[in-house]
């Protein structure tokens, strides 16, 4: 009949119309989704519309449909301590990560200057002497053979740098080189935590136009490892501005929440005054401050010496009354305090004064909480803090902890199993560049504390291994948990925001060595997608 086929025509017409007004609007189909929703675990299809999640299981008709072709839906995963612009600033230096001699730094070296001519200033990040034949700090001799130079080399965890005696004429050091408060100089060309504060001041400084470039860069290399949005664990006013500026601009493609580094007083003084900052891609609602060092260069603050080291027991780079007066300025405006603590000592020494300013659900953050006695991770229960932690550091640094502490500390190492079952969440990151940033690596090492070879064989204190879906709630609802926004993020769920990773392999059930090889499909961030080979 003439009219029927007429009005099915006109219907085809409306349905092309309404897809078309809902170009944000489409089903995701035949799929193996993991939603971490108790009432739905587990869905074939999912509807989003305007940038949300409008149901699950219930495919709109009207709305186009793209074929996941049994690949496997996550939340989006979240890296929980990322340095956006820092990853991209390294990016661009020379790489030192994984190289296993002096001689190869020194070549490494030498033939960026070869690129760069001579009175430029050479940067380098990513050594570690662990990796070298006698795992010694380097002589001064081996730099300073380029005189025309400054060369400033920042170690692996970012708490050491390696530099020449052209770089250190130019600074405020005298001839006599004198450790500072919070500081050490070993070999008149290893800065240690505070002691590097005069050779980075001659740094040249980054530009904004530098800056927003570094963040850009980041942000594709995160989208392509599926990530939708990171914690931005130190950021100082060119960071906060060029974030904010790209966000303005809609060149944000990620998610971020920002932490304001506790130096940049100014800055700190600004937000704290002016409240919460919220933008639909930008949030800043925390401070950063730093309580001690790092493991590898011995800087980390602990309760008992070093092994290897026994008249060190590390540093602390403030005193207990200028922590005091942050974590107040905190506890009064209402915002997250986000501290890096990684020894005994520095953990207990968090604790206590979070315990002092405690309110309800305030969620004030340990970021790295890498070593911790029971006692302490008890009292981390009582006042509700948070550990915010990086897996794949306990498996770049498990080779030569028991040199550093001793057997009977190792067990104090990433105790992400003891601490779940405190009922305490975890937000897990990579602290990129530290490490590579890829949210698989750390999912790997969360659940097997083996290296990329296996190594050990059934894990290194497997009894702090965690189970696969505990690992990958680290990256997502707990995440989603360490910035306020679990109820619309970290789920896959009816009226949630259509933050989403595609993979192609199932993570909870494979091998845990396919994991390593796993490849990102797509990357949703708000309907958007934002990076997909679809």
């Amino acid at each position: 009949d003439i009219h029927i086929i007429q009005l099915l025509i006109e219907l085809s017409k409306c349905k092309l119309f309404l897809m078309r007004l809902n170009k944000n609007a489409y089903n995701l189909i035949n799929g193996n989704i993991i939603t971490l929703d108790n009432i739905v675990p587990v869905a074939n299809s999912i509807t989003i519309n305007n940038g949300r999640i409008e149901s699950i299981n219930a495919p709109n008709n009207s709305y186009k449909s793209i074929d996941l072709k049994q690949n496997t839906l996550l939340p989006g995963l979240v890296d929980a301590h990322f340095h956006l612009a820092n990853f991209g600033k390294r990016l661009e230096m020379i790489n030192l990560k994984k190289i296993n001699s002096i001689d190869k730094v020194y070549q490494l070296v030498k033939e960026k200057i070869k690129d760069v001519g001579p009175n430029c200033f050479v940067h380098g990040f990513g050594w570690d002497q662990t990796l070298w034949e006698n795992q010694e700090y380097p002589s001064k001799e081996v730099l300073n053979r380029f005189q025309d130079n400054p060369i400033v080399l920042t170690r692996i965890d970012g708490h050491s740098l390696w530099t020449n005696e052209a770089a250190i004429k130019r600074s405020s050091y005298s001839e006599t080189l004198l450790s500072p408060m919070g500081g050490e100089i070993i070999n008149d060309c290893i800065f240690i935590d505070n002691a590097m504060d005069p050779i980075r001041k001659i740094i040249p400084k980054n530009s904004n136009e530098d800056t927003k470039r570094w963040i850009q860069t980041a942000c594709d290399k995160a989208m392509k490892y599926g990530i939708t949005n990171v914690h931005d664990a130190w950021q100082d006013p060119i960071i906060f501005n060029s974030i904010n500026d790209l966000a303005n601009d809609n060149n944000l493609p990620i998610r971020c929440y920002g932490m304001i580094g506790s130096s940049h007083l100014d800055l700190v003084s600004k937000v704290l005054d002016n409240g919460h900052y919220l933008n639909e891609n930008y949030t800043v609602r925390a401070v950063k401050a730093f309580i001690d060092g790092a493991l590898g260069s011995r800087g980390a603050a602990l309760l008992e010496p070093y092994s290897d080291c026994p008249n060190s027991c590390g540093l602390t780079l403030i005193t207990y009354e200028e922590f005091q007066e942050i974590a107040l300025r905190c506890a009064e405006a209402n915002f997250q305090l986000c501290t890096h603590a990684i020894g005994d000592k520095g953990n207990r020494m968090v604790i206590d004064v979070y315990a002092k300013n405690y309110k309800k659900d305030y969620r004030w953050r340990i970021e790295h909480a890498q070593m911790i006695t029971y006692k302490d991770m008890l009292r981390c229960q009582e006042f509700e803090i948070v550990p915010s932690m990086q897996p794949s550091h306990c498996t770049s640094d498990m080779r030569w902890m028991k040199d550093r502490i001793g057997d009977h500390r190792t067990h104090r190492i990433s105790r992400w199993k003891t601490f779940t079952e405190l009922g305490l969440k975890i937000p897990g990151g990579s602290d990129c560049p530290i490490e590579d940033g890829n949210p698989m690596f750390e999912y790997y090492a969360a659940i097997t504390r083996q290296d990329h070879n296996g190594w050990p064989e059934n894990g290194w204190h497997n009894e702090e291994t965690l189970d696969r879906m505990s690992a990958l709630k680290m990256f997502t609802q707990w995440a989603a948990y360490g910035e306020f926004s679990e109820h619309k993020r970290g789920t896959i769920k009816s009226g949630f925001d259509a933050d989403l990773t595609i993979l192609n392999n199932d993570i909870t059930q494979c091998e845990p060595s396919e994991i390593l090889d796993t490849e990102v499909i797509s990357t949703i961030v708000g309907g958007n997608f934002i990076y997909t080979t679809l």
